[in-house]
């Protein structure tokens, strides 16, 4: 799970600059109805990728307090 979650913070890196870059063309070619539509695509994409690797890191920290909290348990009784 954490490669995952290393992909996805590549993912993220690759969808913000793939936004600024559209941000720009949409700038050069004066608020083009398309790439304005591909921008907030692009945004919402981005959004649900961190909503993504939030709730996957979270996931990740539960697991490791959940073997922390089993090993810990096991070495009192």
């Amino acid at each position: 799970m954490k490669m995952l979650s290393k992909l996805l913070s590549v993912l993220i890196g690759i969808a913000t600059f793939a936004s600024g870059i559209t941000l720009f063309l949409e700038i050069a070619y004066f608020f083009d109805l398309k790439i304005l539509g591909m921008l907030f695509t692009e945004i919402c994409i981005i959004f649900s990728l961190i909503y993504t690797k939030r709730n996957l890191d979270f996931m990740i920290y539960q697991d490791e307090l959940w073997k922390e909290n089993k090993t810990r348990r096991s070495r009192n009784e």
